[in-house]
């Protein structure tokens, strides 16, 4: 009887040892997340999305006071490219004229089924302008399920889009049409 006793609470303590472990684990900026976020990268400089231009509106935070936004699908799956500019009195005719004096991230979602089903299956990630993806102020890769579960963040803010699909309508009436790379 002792044995089994024995066995049961190894056996409980096992369990709730790798239950809490796996809370641990955040939900972005492990090293499949960055992995697979380099490979994205290459795949939107060859489809174009890092260098088509596209039309240019004033935004805000938390992307930047310029913003384009383009769409078009890699390996069959949904990707929206966001290019965010700040700077010293910033306007779209600075930006136009220097884009790469302006930029300062591109954000993209890419629609990936199975990847997140609560959040859409959307998968997350912000990079710096030569494709390096950029830390949170803890040191974590912005890759994956970002800030999943937080009051803030990338999964947060994009829940309130409408009709439920975390992607923001633009406004056409700031020239702030999404273009479609093919």
């Amino acid at each position: 009887m002792k044995v089994k006793l024995i066995i049961a609470t190894v056996a409980v303590t096992v369990i709730v040892s790798v239950g809490a472990m796996a809370a641990m684990i955040p939900p972005f900026g492990s090293k499949g997340d960055v992995s697979y976020a380099k490979n994205l990268w290459s795949k939107m400089e060859a489809k174009g999305l890092n260098s088509t231009p596209a039309n240019l509106y004033v935004g805000g935070p938390p992307h930047g006071k310029v913003r384009e936004v383009l769409e078009g699908t890699i390996d069959g799956k949904r990707v929206v490219v966001k290019r965010n500019y700040r700077g010293k009195d910033i306007t779209v005719a600075k930006v136009a004229a220097n884009r790469a004096k302006y930029l300062k991230s591109v954000t993209v979602m890419q629609k990936r089924k199975g990847f997140d089903p609560a959040d859409a299956d959307w998968y997350w990630v912000k990079y710096a302008p030569n494709g390096d993806v950029m830390k949170n102020k803890k040191g974590m890769s912005l890759a994956g399920k970002v800030a999943k579960g937080k009051p803030i963040g990338c999964i947060a803010c994009h829940s309130g889009a409408p009709g439920g699909n975390f992607v923001f309508a633009q406004n056409k009436g700031l020239n702030a049409k999404m273009v479609f790379v093919k």
